[in-house]
């Protein structure tokens, strides 16, 4: 069985991004594998338990997130160091959404570059982002309000192939963590495929409704076919969002159930 630590939402590596407090205790987040968001959960989030629709399971980068130009400029810095090229317009829409451990090798191949270097560039890259672009990343444009309105119908969680330390501050930044029953994402040197972070965060929840939650009641909300793929293996219905890195060619044909336009979209489609 896997360790598990405590992390205040004040501690000081995010005293700039937590959510301002709804309650005189301290939230906090477990971190295992499975990042929960527990401790004093706040009415948006528990009013209805055992009472909502369902639950939406929700890719952070691309989807929440408007984390690319974050992204894009980390690896752009690793890349300068090297004194290779900078990204393509095209690669900046194909790293996001795999996790690095994919990407980073066909990146290299395309430089010339010896691909046994990609762990170190990856620590690299991953240090950059961390200390600089991380603890600020952006919202989508008008997404906040559609997941306030969301959560007062469905259990909300977020499910990424970014790292879950990553994960945790980038939800804290959007100030959204207390909208969130659990946020889910592999450990750092371990990728993990997105279906099986995704039946982890459908364990997470049905435990929260005592056991009570259908496959059917389910949705997963993407904008890359990654996303999708899980949804279809896991066998939950899917919503491929078109504000992110995929398009909607790749999102249909992955076998989306939905695809929203705006993030405005999403509330007639679950409505």
């Amino acid at each position: 069985m896997s360790s598990c630590f405590c992390t205040p939402v004040s501690a000081p590596d995010a005293a700039n991004t937590a959510m301002p407090s709804r309650s005189s205790t301290s939230r906090r987040v477990a971190v295992d594998t499975l990042t929960t968001v527990d401790g004093t959960r706040t009415p948006t989030v528990d009013a209805m338990a055992g009472k909502k629709r369902g639950a939406l399971f929700l890719d952070l980068d691309g989807t929440l997130a408007d984390s690319g130009a974050g992204i894009t400029s980390a690896l752009d810095q690793v890349f300068n160091a090297l004194g290779t090229t900078a990204l393509t317009e095209a690669e900046k829409r194909f790293i996001i959404g795999p996790a690095f451990q994919v990407t980073m090798p066909v990146l290299l191949g395309a430089r010339g570059l010896d691909e046994s270097m990609s762990d170190s560039l990856i620590r690299e890259y991953r240090r950059i982002y961390t200390a600089e672009h991380l603890p600020h990343t952006p919202p989508i444009e008008g997404i906040g309000a559609v997941i306030d309105e969301l959560a007062a119908s469905y259990h909300l969680s977020v499910v990424t192939a970014k790292p879950v330390n990553q994960a945790v501050v980038a939800v804290r930044a959007l100030r959204m963590e207390h909208m969130m029953e659990i946020v889910i994402g592999p450990e750092p040197d371990a990728p993990t495929p997105k279906a099986r972070l995704l039946e982890r965060a459908i364990t997470h929840v049905r435990g929260v409704r005592g056991g009570d939650l259908g496959h059917e009641e389910c949705w997963m909300i993407g904008d890359r076919h990654h996303d999708i793929d899980a949804a279809v293996e896991v066998g939950t219905r899917s919503i491929g969002v078109m504000w992110g890195y995929g398009d909607e060619a790749e999102l249909a044909s992955a076998g989306a159930t939905h695809i929203a336009q705006v993030p405005a979209d999403l509330l007639t489609l679950l409505g």
